[in-house]
């Protein structure tokens, strides 16, 4: 047995250990996507998306920042629309590492930033590979192939590539590649090898360009956390307790003044993101206040882009407010954009798009003019559609 066929199974061992010794873990990831028509142009960024993503007994799983709630669905359906992929946070490299169905080529040494790197290519062929790649509602398991280095010292994976091949023409696809860059990072007890970045770029049949960079950061384990208190019973009379809030239903046809307390604009912010507006006034129903001003509106971002104008770009978000929190009460609500300040912003002009079926309960506003940005205790009217029951999140 030649001395890179040994090489290969001690690097595969290594990788074993630290894919099988992994536990539940999370990690927040921000993706910038970006697009270019031809390779001879500068990609241009159109949105940032962001989303926490855990690996749970060997799956991905997806949810949004702060929803506390990991779902066992495809991304497709949370995400939506735009250029995204999955695998590059775990499954790629269980797929090379853990399986019998790549082929490996030894490549030879290099040295990068002063560490010495093996290299070594891989082939899957279509008919053991799992790949999928997918193009709107069309879809192919395809051959795949890349390569990876390793450390020459602790055998640690440093970059993996992986690259599609013989995709159908249907999917109008000529190619994708993800590139992954790893360290160690501690989780839990102990520390493990994870994806610090990643890079897709899929290039279509006409030679456009979509490209997602993804930074992995905040890495945790995830697990249900508890609470164990050992201190000695109080003698003190306990005072007594508020009541529990409530859960409501909330009418449809209420009119809620929000004022904005979370900043939206399209650098720093990312579609995913979390925000919150406070209720300016009293919502009263048949008499009486059923939402109390200072209420605490919750939601997020749901689409942030820019689109060429004929003055300009145009900065588009769309925001979905889904909570109400208040003093002694909580509930879902679904609602409608129906009003912004006019000229709350100096020099800017804003549009509100008309409500579209297809996304219930957001509302999208179009700025133009010199600044571009929602600001905090920037003004809304939003008028609520349906009645929802149900727990808290």
């Amino acid at each position: 047995m030649s001395d890179d066929t040994i090489r290969l199974a001690r690097i595969r061992s290594h990788m074993s250990i630290n894919l099988t010794g992994l536990p539940n873990y999370t990690c927040l990831q921000t993706i910038e996507r970006s697009r270019r028509r031809a390779r001879s142009r500068k990609f241009e960024l159109y949105d940032t998306l962001r989303m926490e993503v855990a690996l749970v007994s060997g799956k991905e799983l997806f949810s949004w920042p702060g929803s506390g709630k990991f779902e066992d669905r495809d991304i497709h359906e949370l995400v939506g629309s735009g250029t995204f992929g999955n695998g590059n946070f775990a499954i790629h490299s269980r797929s090379v590492f853990l399986s019998n169905a790549p082929t490996f080529q030894y490549d030879g040494v290099r040295e990068e930033q002063g560490r010495k790197l093996f290299r070594y290519s891989y082939d899957v062929p279509q008919m053991l590979s799992g790949y999928r790649v997918r193009s709107g509602d069309k879809e192919a398991i395809v051959a795949y192939h890349g390569y990876f280095l390793a450390d020459e010292e602790s055998l640690d994976l440093v970059r993996l590539e992986v690259v599609t091949d013989e995709i159908p023409p249907a999917l109008q696809i000529a190619t994708t590649t993800s590139t992954m860059h790893y360290a160690r990072v501690r989780i839990g007890s102990g520390e493990f090898l994870l994806p610090q970045s990643s890079l897709l770029t899929i290039t279509d049949i006409t030679g456009g360009e979509s490209q997602n960079r993804i930074e992995f950061t905040g890495c945790r384990q995830y697990a249900t956390e508890s609470f164990v208190s050992f201190a000695e019973p109080s003698t003190v009379e306990p005072a007594a307790a508020a009541p529990p809030p409530q859960h409501i239903d909330v009418a449809s046809g209420l009119l809620l003044e929000l004022y904005l307390q979370t900043p939206v604009k399209f650098s720093g912010t990312a579609i995913g993101d979390p925000i919150n507006a406070l209720l300016g006034n009293n919502v009263r129903r048949d008499g009486k206040v059923v939402l109390p001003k200072g209420a605490v509106v919750k939601g997020r971002i749901t689409g942030l882009s820019k689109t060429p104008g004929r003055n300009g770009e145009i900065l588009n978000i769309t925001l979905l407010f889904s909570e109400i929190e208040f003093q002694g009460g909580f509930g879902s609500l679904s609602a409608e954009l129906v009003e912004v300040t006019p000229n709350a912003l100096a020099g800017t002009r804003v549009a509100v798009w008309p409500r579209n079926p297809e996304q219930p309960g957001q509302g999208t506003l179009s700025l133009s003019g010199n600044r571009q940005e929602l600001s905090k205790g920037y003004r809304m009217l939003w008028r609520t559609q349906t009645s929802y029951s149900g727990e808290k999140k």
